[in-house]
C-alpha cells in the first residue's frame, strides 16, 4: 500500500511527528512482514501508520509505532484518534492494536483509559529520555554543559578528533562495525548487517536520518545515528570504539550532532533512552546516562504503549505468549 499525498509532511515532519510514522518505516517493516496501512483521521492531523500481522493461533495484530501523531497539545485531537484507531481494530476484528505514543503520562494517560486502552507490554525500550531545549545560541548551550563534558568536547578537537557526516555503503560499513563492537561490550543484542543498512540507507535517503563519523587521521572511531522526528533530532545510535574512548571522540560526535540540529533549526535535541530510575546502576542504560547527562537537558517520561483488545478472550491467552512471540520479532529485527 502506498502513502497518500503529503503523508510524510504530517506523519514525520509535523512538529509531533515520529520517524517510525513514516512512509519510508513503512517501506522497512514491509520488507520484514508487516502490512502497513495509512490511517488519516483528520487533515492534516490526527494521521496513524498501522502495521499489522498475522499471529498463528491468534488473529490479527496490529501496532502503532510512536503514534498516533497528533498537534502539540492537541487532546481532543488524541481522544478523536484512538478512537477511530479502537474503531479500526474492532472493524478488523483484531486480536489486539497496540499504540505507544511519545507523549507523557500527563498528556495522554486519560484520552488512552477513556478510549478502552490498558496498559501492555512495550515494544519500544525507550520510557525516559532528555530533551534539550535548543532556543538559546549554541555558545549558551555549550556553556550549559557539564564541566567535564565540556573539557571532553574540547579535548577530543585537541587530539585531533574529526567529525564528518556521510552516509554512503563505505560509512554505513564502518558504523555497523563500530555499533557491533559497541553491543558487545556493553552486553546488548544486534542485529544483522543486512538489516541495519535496509534501515539506515531507506531512513538516509528519505531525509529523515543522518550518520556522522568521527575519525583519527583515516580511522573510523565512533559514529552516531540521528533522527529527525518533527521538531525534534532524536540521538538513535552512538558508538565508539577503544580507540574513540580514548580520544574523547564520542563527546566531540554528540556535541556536534547537537550543533547541527540547531544550526537547521531544530527546536529540541532528544537525548534518547535513560532509566526510569536513574539511580539504579544495574539497568543497562545507566553508564550511557551517565555520558547523556553531561550535556544537559530536562527529563521527559512516556507514557509507554498500551493496548486496545476487542476479543478479550484470545487478548488473555495471547499476553501469556507474547514474550517470546515479542522476544522472537526483535531477534528477527521486525519488532518495532
Amino acid at each position: 500500500m502506498s502513502a497518500p499525498e503529503g503523508w510524510d509532511e504530517a506523519a514525520a515532519r509535523s512538529p509531533g511527528g515520529h520517524v517510525l510514522q513514516s512512509s519510508a518505516w513503512a517501506r522497512i517493516r514491509a520488507q520484514q512482514g508487516w502490512q502497513p496501512e495509512f490511517v488519516r483521521i483528520g487533515e492534516p492531523l490526527p494521521v496513524a501508520l498501522v502495521l499489522w500481522r498475522d499471529v498463528p493461533l491468534f488473529g490479527r495484530f496490529g501496532y502503532c509505532p510512536r503514534g498516533p501523531v497528533i498537534a502539540p497539545g492537541d487532546r481532543d485531537g488524541l481522544a478523536h484518534a484512538l478512537d477511530a484507531l479502537a474503531a479500526l481494530a474492532r472493524e478488523r476484528r483484531a486480536l489486539a492494536l497496540k499504540v505507544d505514543p511519545e507523549l507523557t503520562p500527563a498528556e495522554a494517560a486519560g484520552p488512552l483509559a477513556h478510549a478502552g486502552y490498558r496498559r501492555g507490554p512495550d515494544v519500544q525500550p525507550v520510557l525516559a529520555t532528555l530533551v534539550i531545549d535548543l532556543a538559546p545560541d549554541a555558545e549558551a548551550l555549550l556553556a550549559g554543559l557539564e564541566k567535564d563534558t565540556r573539557w571532553s568536547v574540547r579535548q577530543a578537537a585537541r587530539r585531533g578528533v574529526q567529525v564528518l557526516a556521510a552516509g554512503d555503503d563505505e560509512a554505513l560499513g564502518h558504523f555497523y562495525e563500530l555499533y557491533r563492537l559497541t553491543g558487545r561490550r556493553a552486553g546488548f543484542i544486534t542485529r544483522t548487517r543486512e538489516y541495519y543498512t535496509l534501515v539506515w540507507r531507506t531512513l538516509i535517503e528519505a531525509g529523515l536520518a543522518t550518520l556522522r563519523l568521527a575519525f583519527l587521521g583515516d580511522r573510523p572511531v565512533a559514529g552516531a545515528m540521528t533522527w529527525r522526528c518533527g521538531e525534534r533530532e532524536l540521538y538513535m545510535y552512538g558508538a565508539t570504539n577503544d580507540e574513540g574512548r580514548r580520544s574523547f571522540a564520542a563527546y566531540a560526535l554528540l556535541w556536534e550532532c547537537i550543533a547541527a540540529a540547531k544550526a537547521r533549526g531544530g527546536k529540541m535535541y532528544d537525548l534518547g533512552g535513560i532509566p526510569v530510575d536513574p539511580s539504579r546502576k544495574d539497568d543497562p542504560m545507566y553508564g550511557p546516562y551517565l555520558f547523556k547527562k553531561g550535556f544537559g537537558g530536562t527529563r521527559r517520561d512516556w507514557v509507554g504503549a498500551h493496548d486496545l483488545a476487542p476479543a478479550a478472550l484470545r487478548y488473555r491467552a495471547f499476553r501469556l505468549a507474547e514474550p517470546l512471540y515479542t522476544r522472537a520479532l526483535q531477534l528477527l529485527g521486525r519488532g518495532g
